[in-house]
């Protein structure tokens, strides 16, 4: 009997490798290609100092102030949708202090693990994904902003993932691409990158050297269901009887759950990236630029640029206000930063929950069916630690983690 692992991103690819690591006899089904979606075009940072979830104190006043801009960093697109208007409400539930901190704890227990983790796949595996502990160096113009982002950095470092303030001189001798604009910042030595594509899909040739199978262009068009089970997985031409069904497609989860008769409650962010030529002043470790909402990523020959979320559907349409907004964001920080010749403009899909947590676990509906989605801007950050715990609920080994913060049945699964 098979384990089907339905998604070819950074978490479907990692719960297949795990398990086909561990024994087990697992199949990979992609609607398209390996790593075509939200994966691809990311900033590629494991960012384990990011434990605040989305939903916090503030955010929808903000969020109203910034719906007036469509080059804001966060952008609802206005339109009629029932499931994002209850998604909508559903999310502002959690906007308040008690529900971030028990997100916060919830998201540092998952994070705590995932950079070595991460590291040690890469070694065990010779990945050439320019896997590096670089840590990032957060940049900020507004000192009010920057006294802000300290006491912030106080309360992630009881966590464990401990940064390091520096003002105006020592953030300008670490790094001198950065303009006189910048005031100080914070430097989380923590945290770690690699190119996300290129580990993805070497990490995928793995699996099949571990015994799995991949099928591409093999979308999921219906379920048989009995007895409280997931009999059948169709695929068009192809009929699988798995043993376990694992979900994690991402933002692609919805349409698949709405095939098993639940709703799930999930909201596909758009986010953009542009990668650019690497200029000749260039960062020496990626950077993150709080107040215009934009990641700075350098490799090799490359720099990639990338942030905004919109609310605006499954639909992957380029809006251009919103690539020249993380553009002129990246120049106001960067010396002599040129982004108005050849490059190359992304936009993907990032699965966002009405709690800011990832959905890992069993579902209630169907004994045998298990999701792994909802990871947001941090799949990357947590696919190896997810993969871990998936394979330990079907393995039937005991949890290293508590899994109640991420129960599927909180948001329809």
């Amino acid at each position: 009997m098979q384990d089907l692992v339905v998604g070819g991103g950074v978490i479907g690819v990692a719960c297949a490798y795990e398990l086909a690591n561990r024994g087990r006899d697992v199949v990979l089904l992609e609607a398209e290609e390996i790593c075509s979606g939200c994966s691809h075009g990311n900033a590629g940072w494991l960012a384990v100092s990011h434990i605040h979830p989305i939903p916090a104190p503030g955010i929808v006043w903000q969020t109203l102030k910034w719906m007036l801009r469509g080059d804001s960093p966060f952008h609802i697109r206005p339109r009629f949708s029932l499931s994002l208007w209850i998604w909508l409400w559903r999310f502002t539930r959690h906007c308040n202090g008690a529900a971030a901190e028990r997100g916060m704890k919830a998201l540092a227990a998952l994070h705590r693990e995932a950079v070595s983790s991460a590291g040690e796949l890469v070694d065990a595996e010779g990945l050439d994904c320019e896997f590096a502990q670089r840590g990032t160096l957060h940049c900020y113009q507004d000192p009010a902003s920057l006294e802000k982002a300290r006491e912030e950095c106080a309360h992630v470092s009881e966590q464990g993932f401990g940064g390091v303030p520096l003002d105006s001189e020592e953030i300008h001798r670490r790094e001198p691409a950065l303009s006189d604009k910048v005031v100080g910042g914070i430097f989380y030595e923590v945290e770690a990158d690699v190119v996300p594509d290129a580990f993805v899909k070497q990490l995928a040739a793995r699996l099949e050297r571990r015994g799995g199978r991949i099928r591409t262009r093999a979308p999921v068009t219906g379920f048989q269901t009995s007895n409280g089970r997931i009999q059948a997985v169709e695929t068009g031409d192809e009929t699988w009887t798995p043993q376990n069904v694992i979900i994690a497609a991402g933002s692609g989860s919805v349409a698949l759950a709405r095939r098993l008769g639940l709703s799930l409650s999930l909201q596909p962010g758009k986010g953009y990236s542009v990668s650019l030529p690497r200029p000749a002043i260039c960062p020496q470790a990626p950077l993150y630029l709080p107040e215009v909402r934009v990641a700075v990523t350098p490799w090799g020959e490359q720099l990639r640029l990338g942030g905004t979320m919109e609310l605006a559907g499954h639909g992957l349409d380029i809006n251009q206000r919103r690539v020249d907004a993380i553009a002129s964001g990246a120049q106001s920080y960067l010396r002599d930063l040129r982004v108005d010749g050849p490059r190359e403009t992304w936009a993907g899909l990032r699965p966002l929950t009405i709690d800011g947590l990832p959905i890992i676990g069993r579902s209630e509906r169907y004994s045998n069916l298990y999701w792994a989605t909802g990871h947001g801007m941090l799949g990357l950050t947590q696919a190896t630690v997810t993969a871990r715990l998936i394979s330990e609920l079907i393995r039937g080994d005991r949890s290293s983690l508590d899994l109640t913060p991420f129960a599927p049945a909180r948001c329809g699964g």
